[in-house]
C-alpha cells in the first residue's frame, strides 16, 4: 500500500513539473451509495467531501487527483425487521482525467483506490462494528461531468463503481456503487 500511494504521489508531481497551470480547489455533495448484489438492498444517501489539485497539461487535457472523504453503503430492507444501514466509510483517492470541451466544461474519467475508515450496522438506535466484515482496500472507476464558472465555483456529477468486493470472507459478493452530485470551489491559478 505504501508503494501505491508513492507511486500516486511520483506520477502527480511529475504531470504537476510539466504542468501549463495548477490549481487547488474544495469539493463537497450528496451520494447516493448502494451495493451491487445484495437482496432487498436500498440506496442509502449521505456526503462526499474534499480537495483537489487541477493540473493543467494542454488547454484541453487535465489531471485531477483528489483526497475525498465519502460515505458509502446501503441500506438492507429485510422482510421481517426495520431497514438496517449499512455505513462503510472510506477515504478515496480518485485521479480523473479530464477532457475541456470548453474552458468552462469537462468531461472526466479516472480510477480511484478506497482505505475504508469505518463500516457499522445500523439498527434502531443501534450500532454494529463491522469493519472485520469489509474489506480495507477498495478499486474503482469514476466517470463524471462539471462545469465552472467564472468566479471559480462550480457543479459537478459522477459515477464511481466499483470493481472489487467489498466483503471479506464468506459472506456474498457485492462492489460498491455511487452516484455523486456536488459544488467545488477553485482557489486559484499558478501558471508555470
Amino acid at each position: 500500500m505504501k508503494n501505491l500511494t508513492f507511486l500516486l504521489l511520483f506520477v502527480c508531481s511529475a504531470l504537476a513539473a510539466g504542468a501549463q497551470e495548477v490549481s487547488f480547489g474544495a469539493k463537497g455533495g450528496l451520494n447516493i451509495a448502494k451495493v451491487t448484489g445484495t437482496d432487498n438492498g436500498k440506496t442509502r444517501a449521505s456526503i462526499h467531501l474534499g480537495a483537489f489539485a487541477r493540473i493543467g497539461l494542454t488547454e484541453e487535457w487535465s489531471v485531477q487527483p483528489e483526497l475525498v472523504y465519502s460515505g458509502q453503503g446501503y441500506k438492507w430492507d429485510p422482510p421481517v425487521l426495520d431497514d438496517v444501514n449499512f455505513a462503510v466509510n472510506y477515504i478515496n483517492l480518485p485521479v480523473m482525467v479530464q477532457y475541456h470541451i470548453i474552458p468552462e466544461f469537462h468531461l472526466e474519467a479516472g480510477p480511484q483506490i478506497g482505505f475504508r475508515v469505518a463500516a457499522k450496522a445500523k439498527n434502531d438506535g443501534d450500532a454494529l462494528d463491522i469493519k472485520d466484515e469489509t474489506k480495507g482496500i477498495d478499486f474503482g472507476l469514476g466517470f463524471g461531468l462539471g462545469y465552472t464558472f467564472d468566479m471559480g465555483l462550480g457543479v459537478g456529477a459522477r459515477y464511481n463503481f466499483g470493481l472489487t468486493n467489498i466483503w471479506d470472507g464468506n459472506r456474498d459478493s457485492g462492489a460498491n456503487s455511487v452516484a455523486q452530485i456536488g459544488v467545488f470551489y477553485v482557489f486559484g491559478k499558478k501558471k508555470f
